[in-house]
């Protein structure tokens, strides 16, 4: 198996210790397919710097890797390309060369036939503790896996919306009252005209805030994911705000925290709702904040006031790190159910929201 270049290049990079997320992978991909760092080794270095590189010492490490590589070979680029070998040349210029593409040599263990082995050397530097690591050869990395993956699908998401339900007969008289109807008749002695009643229709609402604060990063695409799902619910009434760590301080119509709207004010628009609440409440940086937990006891007072009931809380973080910080102290407000954002806690939120689940 041949990597990309890039891709080699950015583990390379990674398992040498240079600061690099898959975002700037991405960004870097972006990159070259709108056409920068294309065509010679100068251009992709520069590329690379550019995104990568944010020190001279960066800088220098950059230029170094990229000195040592080696060039790719003819055949190399032939396999990489699908060109022909009589159009196949060797690069001018040490510096340069048409194809960046091979800058990762092929490790032996990828031979077909050969099973790769794992070895333990130790990592001991001047002035630390040693500590054991993995050397692991190419043939058992693997790459980044770039397509997100929710806690909760969209066709789970929407499937458990549908489990919320609260009919109620509403809108126009379409369906037929047999009762009703053979009551009218048996005391008028003949039947006038059928009786008729609206039809039963899911009027249950639902009220959901998402937090956007910077710790909730990981999770910022399930916020759209909910609202797209109101679409296919069926419930009565949906709708979704935001907030930054605390719901006390405000909300905001778009997750990016623009539109500011007092708590007072969203509750005069959207009464009798029930309440998701989906935020780390404090999980995710593993610290205890007092005033946060007594905000958040503040606005559970606040919705029973304005009828917001019941509440159920949805957590990305397991259950495992609440403890010790601020989740474990909201968990334990009264009036708070709160859950795992994953899809059987989604379930239980959804049944705690209709009645009819256990806390």
């Amino acid at each position: 198996m041949i990597r990309l270049p890039l891709e080699g290049l950015f583990l390379h990079l990674v398992r040498n210790g240079f600061p690099l997320s898959v975002r700037d992978y991405q960004d870097a991909i972006v990159a070259l397919r709108l056409g920068h760092g294309t065509l010679t080794r100068d251009r992709l270095r520069w590329l690379c710097e550019t995104l990568w590189a944010h020190t001279d010492e960066e800088r220098i490490r950059l230029a170094r890797l990229f000195r040592d590589l080696p060039q790719p070979t003819p055949e190399a680029i032939r396999t990489m390309t699908g060109v022909r070998e009589q159009e196949v040349t060797t690069p001018a210029s040490p510096r340069e060369t048409a194809e960046a593409e091979t800058m990762v040599p092929r490790n032996e263990d990828q031979e077909e036939g050969r099973a790769p082995s794992v070895e333990f050397a130790s990592a001991a530097e001047p002035g630390g503790v040693g500590l054991p690591q993995a050397v692991v050869p190419s043939a058992l990395r693997q790459s980044h896996i770039l397509t997100p993956r929710p806690s909760v699908s969209l066709r789970q998401m929407i499937v458990t919306w549908r489990r919320f339900r609260l009919a109620r007969r509403f809108g126009p008289k379409v369906q037929l009252d047999i009762d009703a109807t053979i009551a009218e008749k048996s005391r008028r002695g003949t039947l006038v005209e059928p009786v008729l009643v609206p039809a039963r229709r899911n009027q249950a609402r639902l009220l959901v805030l998402f937090d956007a604060s910077p710790s909730m990063v990981p999770w910022c695409g399930m916020g759209k994911m909910v609202a797209d799902s109101f679409g296919r619910s069926q419930l009565g009434f949906t709708a979704i705000y935001y907030f930054n760590n605390d719901p006390e301080d405000g909300l905001f119509d778009s997750e990016r925290l623009t539109r500011p709207k007092l708590p007072q004010d969203v509750a005069r628009e959207h009464p009798g709702c029930a309440l998701l609440v989906v935020g780390d409440a404090g999980a995710a940086r593993g610290r205890t904040d007092r005033e946060r937990v007594r905000s958040t006891r503040r606005f559970v007072q606040r919705a029973y006031d304005t009828s917001w009931w019941p509440i159920a809380w949805l957590n990305p973080m397991p259950r495992s790190r609440w403890a010790g910080n601020s989740a474990a102290r909201i968990a334990i407000i009264p009036g708070i159910a709160m859950f795992e954002l994953k899809e059987d806690g989604l379930v239980q939120a959804v049944d705690h929201l209709r009645g009819k689940g256990r806390h």
